[in-house]
């Protein structure tokens, strides 16, 4: 009996110590998943971000493409009057110099 008290007195303190290292790994543990939580936390955040400014910049890009397709259709009526004028400025002229 008094070698199964010994052994319980030296097998207590070290399940306590093993009991309280264990708390301080889970404590270290917790830590280190709500750090590695708020990393994620923070890089999510960061993406939204990123891809609310890249959907800002389609819909600016689609904006200058409508712009310039409208700038291009303005230039190409422009030069098709201006066409049509030349023409008709050539046949006044050869008109006048037949007479």
């Amino acid at each position: 009996m008094k070698s199964l008290t010994k052994l319980g007195a030296v097998i207590l303190p070290l399940a306590l110590l093993t009991a309280c290292a264990n708390t301080a790994e889970m404590d270290a543990l917790k830590a280190s998943v709500e750090s590695a939580q708020s990393t994620a936390d923070s890089a999510l955040a960061a993406a939204k971000n990123a891809q609310s400014t890249a959907d800002v910049a389609s819909r600016t890009a689609n904006d200058a493409e409508l712009a310039a397709a409208n700038a291009q259709t303005t230039a190409d009526e422009a030069l098709s009057a201006v066409d049509a004028q030349n023409a008709k400025l050539d046949r006044m002229f050869e008109k006048a110099m037949s007479k």
